[in-house]
């Protein structure tokens, strides 16, 4: 009997004929049965492919949907499948037929009773607190992206994790970094982005930037591209930092010891380095995002930072020699697909040491 009614009033739904009381009644059948919001999800998608395009924002939430279904590693080989061309619709008795039959294939997809309630009410003019949240993550030796509710793309470097609103409603659109991202966000002034790292936090309404934020690494570091960002310190939030395009700016987690890396600070904050971009003259390639183009990168780092970033590259266990000396050496370089021989032969030479490397092992003596 709660099935028949909630099929007719699902359809006086769609075609826009509920009263008031239908759509409650409709509501509370939902939040009572919760397997039937899996077939209203499907019917809905039924019915939107036969009506005009669908505005911008709802096309970005239904592919996040789509992708959100996936393993994180499978998610950037989702192609974009935009609104289906128009179609006759069937009659009510036949669309329910092939609801039942498609509910199984449906079942894949996770969380769609939360958001159509969420969506009823919001249509309602009903306000509901949403706290959902989802994460994205990578394991070493993979590299991902994913595209936020609001259209915002997030590349995911190795070893990477990142958890945001499920919904991105309210006033500001937030997302947690742990690890290494690149974000091209969509511009909306009326609601800024901010990335919450563990150090940091970073406001901005639509730019291009790199955030590494490891917690095993002494320094997060914000590379900007394209707009602006405003970076707060967590021990300081008094202070703010405003990052022009090509600037890059390196803050110590630890915050009691000078930032490492290269001597290019503007302030004269130990802790704090601001200085540019560093670009390969050959291809103006970023060297802070060339792991996007799958380019190992060192950028005056010590060997210890860059035992790290080939643990995380290639799946391995690096082991270190007590020699200090050796272990603050810096390197820099650029590694274009090369295999993790071809890059520990590289440093050899330029650092001066042996190794030996035995399966997913590498010892550095």
């Amino acid at each position: 009997m709660e099935e028949e009614k909630f099929w007719q009033l699902l359809s006086v739904k769609l075609t826009g004929e509920a009263t008031e009381e239908e759509l409650c009644a409709l509501e509370q059948l939902l939040l009572d049965n919760p397997g039937l919001g899996l077939h209203a999800q499907v019917l809905v998608q039924m019915w939107e492919s036969s009506t005009a395009a669908l505005p911008a924002n709802e096309l970005f939430f239904n592919r996040h949907l789509q992708r959100m279904s996936l393993q994180p590693d499978e998610i950037a080989a989702v192609p974009f499948a935009g609104p289906e061309s128009p179609a006759e619709t069937p009659p009510a008795r036949k669309i329910r037929k092939v609801i039942f039959q498609l509910a199984g294939i449906a079942a894949v997809i996770s969380g769609l009773v939360i958001w159509y309630n969420t969506s009823f009410m919001a249509q309602t003019g009903k306000k509901k607190n949403v706290n959902a949240w989802n994460t994205v993550s990578t394991r070493r030796g993979s590299k991902s992206n994913v595209q936020l509710p609001d259209g915002t793309v997030a590349w995911l470097n190795a070893e990477s994790r990142l958890s945001y609103n499920e919904y991105f409603q309210g006033d500001i659109r937030e997302v947690s970094l742990e690890g290494e991202a690149y974000f091209d966000v969509v511009k909306d002034k009326s609601r800024p982005f901010i990335i919450h790292t563990r150090t940091i936090d970073i406001r901005v309404l639509g730019t291009a930037f790199n955030v590494r934020a490891y917690p095993s690494e002494h320094n997060t570091e914000t590379s900007l591209f394209r707009g602006s960002v405003e970076v707060t310190l967590h021990n300081n939030p008094e202070k703010k930092i405003v990052l022009r395009p090509n600037e890059k700016l390196m803050v110590n987690n630890g915050l009691n010891e000078p930032v490492s890396g290269r001597k290019d600070n503007k302030r004269g904050d130990i802790n704090i380095q601001v200085g540019k971009v560093h670009f390969q003259a050959r291809d103006s390639t970023a060297w802070e995002t060339g792991w996007i183009k799958n380019k190992l990168v060192f950028d005056a780092e010590t060997l210890e930072e860059v035992a790290g970033k080939i643990e995380r590259w290639y799946d391995v266990k690096v082991t270190l020699p007590e020699d200090q000396e050796l272990r603050h050496t810096q390197f820099s370089g650029i590694f274009d697909n090369e295999t993790l021989s071809e890059v520990m032969e590289a440093l050899k030479i330029t650092g001066n040491f042996r190794y030996n490397i035995n399966r997913n092992a590498v010892t550095i003596r």
